[in-house]
């Protein structure tokens, strides 16, 4: 399933800096995050695309915020409609799509999802521009995302532990 992207997305209001406050993830999809803290992720147009190309910088620590910093950098790719693009890390490996389904000046919901070998996985990551979000707005943004039905497996929501990190 790819829910459509936010009504009001620009790409403008998406770079940038974002501090993942919590997801729900499958286990596939959390491979790379399954011992992370401090997540942020970084969104950087490529040089000279005018095509809406970027590069999604995730970072975190692993453990604790003194852990070992782990860093994946994911191309998007292919930005047809504006905030869905599809997301590569790997040469051959399968594409995932990927989807800001909300967005305003404070906080995004991004959605990716991929299907490969008889398995999907997908993942909601909340994000704020800072490290923390208070709890009226991740109800809200749990309840955006849930009111789109995108977690088929039934997952509990999981809050990114950023304290102690800045």
């Amino acid at each position: 399933m790819v829910p459509p992207p936010s009504s009001n997305f620009t790409n403008a209001r998406y770079y940038g800096l974002w501090y993942e406050v919590g997801k729900i993830q499958t286990a596939g999809g959390g491979f790379f995050e399954k011992d992370c803290v401090c997540t942020t992720i970084g969104i950087q147009p490529k040089t000279g695309a005018t095509n809406g190309d970027a590069s999604a910088v995730n970072s975190c620590r692993k453990l604790s915020p003194t852990g070992d910093f782990l860093n994946a950098t994911g191309a998007l790719t292919g930005e047809v409609v504006p905030g869905h693009w599809k997301e590569g890390f790997f040469f051959l490996a399968p594409k995932a799509d990927y989807t800001i389904i909300y967005l305003d000046e404070n906080y995004a919901i991004e959605y990716d999802c991929t299907s490969a070998f008889f398995m999907t996985n997908y993942c909601v990551h909340l994000l704020s521009r800072k490290p923390t979000a208070d709890a009226a707005a991740v109800t809200m943004l749990l309840d955006f995302a849930n009111s789109l039905k995108l977690n088929t497996d039934h997952l509990n929501y999981q809050p990114t532990m950023q304290n102690g990190c800045w």
